[in-house]
């Protein structure tokens, strides 16, 4: 079809082409006839102006022969007037003498000059001939060498003509069989295409079918996965519950610690209750993640489009449960540690209690000790507990890993 298509341009540029060179050549005919024309106007001046030369000429000859006319009528005079003295030479001498003194002189001059003057006439009119002659036979040169080229570019035009003519009938059968072929693809080009339009039209029932089918089992996965995130979540909030759990056990255990030791000092009292915050927090931490599970379990209804965000959620949701945990871990041992520290430091204070009084006496020396050395202990405990606590703070602030 397309090289059709090319073909019928190429027809078209080559019949345009022709066209033109047609038109070319009928302006080359009528610039030849314009020059034909122009020398038929030179040569019919050329004619007006050989006319008027050979008038000229005429008139030239007339004008000689008038000359010569009177050049013999002078001579025949002269003749005469010599021949009457001669038959009377007595009387007339003298009267010839002063007439031939008074008019013989002007005469030969007029003689003389019409003689010349009939030379240069004659001379004239011998070059005005020869002139008339050479420009009537360039002028029929010309006019000859017009009507040849006239007639060649007449017979060149009329072949060129007939060429171009006969290339344009071949051009213009081409492309009526090309327009016809042109026809019967675009006929067939149309069948091809409503054939398309109906294999496009199984295609895409095909491709909803079978967009259909994928978008059931990519739903039913959504589904398996929501089924596995609910399960996990479920886990989590089991995991959530046993930490509930550890942290109520971890109350009482701090209560009873609390219960047991009323007689701690400030600064141990200040650290608890700074667990207390802390516990508070990791409530309050507790019940954000509860809240996020909230918000996760309502976010189920867009699982199907949100399945990576719910995976991160959920991969956040253990971290912050397993920091959760360990957190919890810290606290408890910290508790454990308090605790601890706490009964040592009550049992070193009943046993310095109980042993103070031996402590005051010194065998050695015989010498009952100052009173004021149970009080040292006591400052030096408080300083004792207090490093601990600080010990603990550090164990609480330690980043989960």
């Amino acid at each position: 079809m397309e090289n059709m298509k090319n073909e019928l341009n190429e027809c078209k540029e080559s019949e345009a082409q022709a066209q033109a060179v047609v038109s070319e050549t009928l302006l080359q005919l009528e610039t030849a006839k314009k020059t034909v024309d122009a020398l038929r106007s030179d040569s019919m001046k050329a004619m007006e102006a050989y006319n008027s030369i050979a008038s000229e000429l005429d008139q030239s000859r007339a004008r000689v022969n008038l000359l010569e006319g009177l050049v013999s009528k002078l001579d025949t005079g002269h003749n005469n007037s010599s021949s009457n003295l001669m038959q009377n030479p007595t009387c007339d001498f003298e009267k010839f003498g002063e007439q031939q003194t008074r008019e013989s002189s002007p005469v030969e001059v007029e003689l003389n000059n019409f003689k010349s003057e009939v030379v240069q006439l004659r001379s004239a009119l011998e070059t005005a001939e020869t002139r008339y002659n050479e420009e009537q036979i360039r002028s029929m040169v010309q006019i000859r060498t017009a009507y040849e080229l006239m007639e060649q570019i007449k017979s060149g035009s009329n072949l060129r003509e007939a060429e171009l003519e006969a290339e344009l009938a071949k051009t213009k059968a081409g492309i009526e069989d090309l327009k016809a072929n042109l026809m019967d693809k675009e006929t067939e080009l149309q069948g091809i295409i409503e054939e398309n339009e109906g294999l496009n039209l199984k295609i895409e029932k095909n491709l909803s079918y079978q967009r259909e089918y994928e978008l059931e089992n990519e739903l039913k996965k959504v589904k398996e996965q929501v089924a596995d995130l609910k399960a996990n979540l479920m886990d989590k909030e089991t995991e959530v519950q046993n930490i509930l759990e550890e942290n109520g056990m971890l109350k009482l255990e701090i209560s009873k610690t609390e219960m047991d030791k009323n007689r701690m000092n400030n600064e141990v009292v200040t650290e608890v209750e700074a667990a207390r915050s802390a516990q508070r927090e990791a409530l309050r931490r507790v019940e954000v993640v509860m809240e996020e599970a909230d918000k996760s379990n309502k976010r189920m209804a867009r699982l199907a489009e949100q399945l990576e965000a719910a995976q991160a959620a959920s991969a956040e949701m253990e971290a912050e449960l397993r920091r959760l945990k360990v957190q919890s871990d810290q606290w408890r041992k910290a508790a454990e540690a308090a605790a601890a520290m706490l009964s040592a430091g009550n049992n070193g204070k009943v046993m310095e209690r109980t042993g103070s009084l031996d402590s005051n006496y010194e065998p050695l020396t015989g010498k009952i000790s100052s009173p004021y050395s149970e009080d040292m202990d006591e400052d030096l405990l408080k300083k004792k507990n207090g490093n601990m606590l600080k010990k603990i703070g550090v164990l609480w602030k330690k980043p989960q890993k």
